[in-house]
């Protein structure tokens, strides 16, 4: 499914705010009736390949994109880009990082807890991991992760998270 979308954004007090494209409606409906969790891969400017969720909003739906992103890749509010769409069929509805597979493997117990998450929050998870541009980081967040998720017993709580994880690094602080 290829189209063209406006880069716009949302009012600073809006839901959603932030950059986004509509997707045209007979496009969505495709999709909407390929996938049931409205997950899709975009390509844009046919250089960057986004995991993303159809979201709604006003009668329309739209795929959300950070500055960060745009930034990166030469785009502003206000250009034009060319989309690709196509459904997400993917295991977590975004890439999963070798190094995070690979934690997940090691560790039967944190996988278990991991995979008792909603599919939201795995890749929440997901994302915290994947950001990271240092393999060893990447390593140490995932081991981190998952001991946060066997010591709470599957459950997750982000404020603990946040504080397991600058309780980690200042560990390893010499």
């Amino acid at each position: 499914m290829e189209f063209e979308a406006l880069l716009e954004s949302f009012e600073a007090s809006s839901v959603g705010y932030g950059p986004h494209f509509k997707i045209p409606q007979p496009i969505f409906e495709i999709l909407n009736a390929q996938c049931k969790d409205k997950r899709v891969i975009c390509y844009l400017n046919q250089t960057l390949r986004i995991h993303s969720g159809m979201m709604p909003k006003d009668g329309y739906h739209f795929i959300l994109l950070n500055q960060a992103i745009l930034k990166q890749h030469g785009m502003v509010l206000g250009d034009w880009i060319q989309v690709r769409m196509e459904v997400d069929k993917s295991k977590y509805g975004m890439e999963i990082s070798e190094e995070f597979r690979e934690v997940l493997f090691s560790d039967p117990e944190g996988s278990d807890w991991f995979h008792k998450l909603t599919p939201g929050k795995q890749r929440t998870l997901i994302h915290l991991i994947n950001k990271i541009k240092n393999s060893q980081l990447k390593i140490e967040r995932s081991f981190v992760i998952l001991e946060h998720l066997k010591k709470r017993g599957g459950k997750l709580d982000y404020k603990i998270l946040d504080q397991d994880i600058k309780d980690f690094r200042d560990s390893m602080k010499f």
